[in-house]
């Protein structure tokens, strides 16, 4: 027969609505995702691609350490009433054996009435593992632990789970993703983590990503929604002292439950901050909230330092205008005086020589006409020659300034695109300005030849 706990148990799955039993779903790591509408799958560099694509992880640039919180009612596969606390840690290797990284994902899932899922997992993605024309390919997979418990009582075990997935990419711009999770399809007491399938493209360029993916999923006990399509956008301004900031927005279409997701990032420093929110767009309208919190250590930002690097250029070009100008002013103001003086001794000439004054009295004036011209013309030419002088030294400084901010973006790993652009940029801004450019015109070749 069966105990009074198991009877208790059946009684509690049936009265609570299915979609509530959907174990493991692949509801997102965190707001970034979130609010791009979960099209994830081919985007890199970020710890959230532990739940979407572990051949992504290899192209991490530095140590991330992100810790999120997500208050859920629609997930990409049907509505839902959860908690998801999610900590991720990214550490990339950079060795002639090993060279990719290493992810590593706590997730913790509270599912409002039914119960609890954990879930520990190690993964691995390779970095540049087939070099291909412009860009290459990659591969990845891990393991998880993951379990269940109920609040009926009880566990539903422990058991083992696999990921993989392949990342290629056409260029620094375009990349394809596609992914299996869930290998193994681990069983809860009826229900399952489901086998799921995500391919994906995205399209990076400085500051802003457009992503694309599509899901299938394999039925849960739940029978929540097998397709989803997901588009997602996200946009960065860099400003010159208060970090950067991100408008995110993204649409997730599936069976189970339509979605619009929005959301808003910061960082600086390091440190990055951001914010989702999902609004639905069937079903019980409750918004949905993310927070989360990464730390990135010892990383570099060649995109956000690039444009920090122009908005400080605006800056500067700026301030040199207003100085040219009221130089340009006061040269003009000196030209004008001379032109006056120019025409008092042409008229004090014609006196002299029309004997309309007297010769003493002329000769004198036209003595303290020359005096003040003599000393005017020094003073033009003086504040010519400052003027001049400024200019080009302050063209000097440009130059310096822009050389230092490519040096320091080649050195933070920025693509060979984007340095061919700053290169080309320098060497037709100062091309005229006096100033040595031999070591950019070299730089220019050796990029050109790696191409």
């Amino acid at each position: 027969m069966m105990s009074a706990r198991g009877i208790a148990a059946v009684l509690l799955t049936l009265a609570l609505p299915s979609s509530s039993f959907a174990a493991f779903e692949d509801a997102g790591f965190g707001p970034r995702d979130v609010a791009m509408g979960g099209a994830f799958t081919a985007v890199v560099d970020d710890p959230g691609v532990i739940a979407y694509n572990p051949a992504s992880l290899g192209q991490a640039s530095a140590v991330d350490v992100t810790m999120s919180y997500l208050r859920q009612f629609h997930i990409p596969s049907g509505e839902s009433d959860r908690d998801a606390a999610r900590a991720g840690v990214v550490v990339p290797l950079r060795q002639e054996l090993l060279n990719g990284a290493l992810g590593f994902d706590l997730r913790y899932d509270r599912r409002a009435r039914v119960g609890g899922d954990r879930g520990i997992g190690v993964l691995y993605g390779t970095r540049g593992l087939k070099e291909t024309e412009g860009g290459g390919i990659d591969f990845g997979g891990g393991v998880k632990l993951l379990s269940t418990s109920f609040d009926a009582g009880g566990k539903a075990g422990t058991h083992l789970a696999l990921d993989m997935g392949a990342l290629y990419r056409f260029s620094d711009r375009y990349a394809f993703g596609a992914s299996l999770l869930n290998f193994g399809s681990p069983k809860f007491k009826g229900d399952r983590a489901p086998l799921t399938l995500k391919v994906g493209v995205a399209e990076q360029m400085r500051g802003v990503i457009l992503a694309a993916d599509f899901t299938k999923r394999e039925s849960s006990a739940s029978g929540n929604g097998e397709h989803t399509m997901a588009l997602g956008f996200e946009r960065w301004w860099a400003t010159a002292r208060a970090g950067q900031y991100a408008l995110r927005s993204g649409l997730s279409l599936g069976e189970g439950t339509h979605t619009w997701n929005w959301g808003l990032g910061w960082r600086a420093q390091g440190a990055r901050v951001d914010y989702s929110m999902t609004v639905p767009i069937t079903g019980v309208f409750r918004l949905g909230h993310g927070l989360a919190l990464s730390i990135r250590f010892g990383g570099a930002d060649p995109e956000g330092e690039y444009e920090k690097m122009l908005s400080q250029e605006l800056r500067y070009r700026r301030q040199l205008s207003e100085a040219l100008e009221a130089s340009s002013l006061k040269q003009w103001k000196l030209a004008e005086e001379l032109n006056r003086m120019r025409s008092e001794m042409a008229a004090l000439s014609r006196e002299v020589e029309l004997k309309k004054a007297s010769e003493v009295d002329a000769k004198r004036r036209l003595k303290d006409l020359e005096t003040r011209q003599r000393q005017a013309t020094e003073t033009f030419e003086k504040v010519k020659a400052d003027r001049d002088g400024a200019a080009r030294q302050v063209r000097v400084s440009l130059f310096q300034e822009d050389w230092r901010s490519y040096q320091k973006a080649k050195l933070g790993g920025a693509a060979d695109s984007v340095l061919l652009e700053l290169v080309g940029r320098i060497l037709r801004e100062y091309r005229d300005a006096g100033v040595d450019l031999s070591d950019a015109s070299a730089e220019l070749r050796r990029l050109q030849r790696a191409r």
